[in-house]
């Protein structure tokens, strides 16, 4: 659930994701700080000595499996981030939406926003479970950074019944993110952090154009699950196509990774983009709309049941802040209309 536009080239597939174009207008902050006390164990080793015995990711809830998720993002019409935070009204009202359909949600840092939705799930007794995110950002401050770890670790250990798993870091490895790190033996560090601090295991999201290279086995040795990001839309495919080649990505990424569990962290189809302006969205060849996502959805989701893949579908409300607003129809954007709910909440065709 945050973006600058950037035009994506690598490995001869192109793409541009959710994490990049959110910088737009609010170019540095995505998530606020929040205060608190909590002492961290050491890091561990060396990250280059690191061997783990992973921690067992398998959502329930009574027993039954809820791996079927979906993402989000309380901010509506009007909010975004350093505007303030939504009401947990609002908060309610979403989860009650989101609980008539899916029992785990994904949240992406850990801030006041975060934390006042994991207070509006316990306060409600709400059937609903999360994978507690910490957003970190090559572009933030070390402090900053911190914040978002001792938090996540803080969150985890508050509401140990509601979070189930955490992750470190959204698209910081994949060399085209705009909030790539550099720095891999420090995320080591902190994810060895977080692991030392809470009994739920951890993982890191990222694009398949990181997990399918020789370097991440590096990261995937730190963790107890993979987190993938895979887009059909953004890697310029047509509809027809994009099922398969979703799955194609999957298979490709639990065969490189085979010790792992591997969640669908991220996929999807928008409801809107831009057409021939010059942008790397304008000149994709999928078509967007609600006839569209449907007919992705509906291939998408009995795939993940049928399977059993642990998946946090992109996303459930449509959220007019990304994307920026430049350009000649910037409220066409498609990272506004990723939702299978627009952002006044009525549904869209998918869910009809």
């Amino acid at each position: 659930m945050w973006r600058a536009a950037i035009s994506l080239a690598h490995d001869n597939i192109s793409r541009m994701n959710n994490s990049l174009i959110q910088i737009l207008p609010v170019a540095c902050v995505f998530f606020l700080s929040a205060c608190g006390d909590m002492t961290t164990p050491d890091a561990g080793p060396p990250a280059t000595e690191s061997s783990i015995t992973k921690r067992e990711f398998n959502p329930a809830l009574n027993g039954e499996w809820i791996g079927n998720g979906i993402s989000y993002g309380a901010y509506r019409d009007g909010e975004g981030p350093g505007q303030g935070l939504t009401s947990k009204a609002h908060i309610l009202e979403d989860m009650q939406i989101i609980a008539g359909r899916w029992n785990l949600i994904r949240l992406y840092g850990s801030d006041p926003q975060a934390e006042n939705i994991l207070e509006v799930i316990e306060e409600n007794d709400l059937p609903i479970r999360v994978m507690q995110g910490a957003w970190l950002d090559k572009h933030k401050t070390d402090a900053e950074n911190d914040e978002q770890i001792r938090l996540a670790i803080e969150f985890a250990n508050r509401f140990p019944d509601i979070i189930v798993a955490v992750n470190v870091g959204n698209e910081i490895f994949v060399d085209w993110s705009y909030h790539r790190i550099d720095d891999m033996d420090g995320v080591i560090e902190q994810i060895r952090q977080v692991r030392a601090s809470i009994q739920q295991p951890v993982t890191v999201s990222d694009d398949y154009n990181f997990w399918n290279k020789p370097h991440a086995k590096k990261i995937a040795n730190e963790v107890d699950f993979i987190c993938l990001h895979a887009y059909a839309f953004w890697n310029n495919k047509t509809l027809d196509e994009a099922m398969a080649w979703t799955e194609s990505i999957y298979r490709d990424i639990q065969s490189r990774h085979p010790d792992h569990k591997v969640a669908y962290c991220e996929t999807g189809w928008p409801t809107s983009r831009v057409y021939g302006d010059g942008s790397y969205e304008g000149g994709l060849i999928g078509k967007a709309g609600e006839e569209q996502q449907e007919v992705f959805f509906d291939q998408y989701d009995p795939w993940v049941n049928q399977n059993q893949v642990i998946s946090f579908y992109f996303s459930s409300f449509d959220e007019n802040w990304k994307g920026g607003f430049d350009g000649a129809n910037p409220m066409d954007k498609a990272e506004k209309h990723w939702g299978l709910y627009k952002s006044d909440r009525t549904p869209k065709q998918a869910l009809r």
